[in-house]
């Protein structure tokens, strides 16, 4: 199939830039299969290898996706759960001092910028939001999976006995032309999903950096100085 190296190089690439430091590890590539047409047989075992090679990749990305939302799930609930237990408390703990007489402004203060603190952090690190990413991407992905799968065996199915794999003939120039454009595609779908997703967390960084920047909230920022 021609390019297909290339495609092979351009997921491989993209799936260890997906990694990026994450607590699950990189998104590796498996090794591309070695790929011989001496005679019908090793056609069609080729042929298979490719197939394999690209659904394994594209399950690869699959788990990976689904094992990564497990944990942005966990880190988002947990950090949305404490903002909203500190903010009640923030609000709770002084209008029950003053009921009772005391003054428990300051903890309320405290408790709520506790509460704000969980909601930054959870903005900072995009789990919520790279937890939405996770669940789309691993469902497009499935999605990609199952019609490449459908669409070969119907076209097992339409080219019946004559194509099967217990054939001692080579496939037909147009049989193999559609199952080598179905691996590709499956290939590129597994590359730009990992590549589109790669780039929205890039993006949602650089944006997330940038404000903490401009906030004065991390070292390296310019500050105007204070008035004597």
């Amino acid at each position: 199939m021609a390019g297909r190296e290339d495609r092979g190089s351009a997921a491989g690439a993209a799936a260890g830039r997906s990694g990026r430091g994450r607590g699950g590890g990189d998104l590796e590539l498996r090794p591309f299969p070695e790929i011989g047409a001496a005679d019908p047989a090793a056609q069609r075992e080729a042929l298979a290898r490719l197939r394999a090679w690209a659904e394994q990749n594209a399950e690869d990305a699959i788990g990976w996706y689904l094992r990564d939302k497990r944990r942005k799930r966990v880190g988002s609930r947990l950090l949305q759960s404490l903002a909203i237990v500190f903010a009640v408390a923030g609000t709770a703990v002084p209008l029950g001092t003053a009921a009772a007489g005391g003054s428990g402004q300051g903890w309320g203060y405290v408790l709520l910028a506790v509460a704000a603190g969980c909601k930054a952090f959870d903005h900072f690190f995009g789990l919520s939001s790279a937890w939405m990413r996770d669940v789309g991407v691993a469902h497009a992905l499935r999605g990609e999976l199952n019609a490449v799968r459908l669409e070969w065996a119907g076209d097992v199915l339409r080219a019946g006995p004559a194509g099967s794999a217990g054939s001692d003939g080579p496939l037909a120039p147009g049989e193999l032309e559609r199952q080598l454009a179905l691996v590709a595609r499956l290939t590129d779908a597994v590359a730009g999903r990992i590549e589109a997703e790669t780039s929205d967390w890039q993006t949602e960084f650089r944006a997330n950096t940038r404000q903490l920047h401009e906030g004065g909230a991390l070292p390296g920022q310019d500050r105007p100085a204070t008035p004597v």
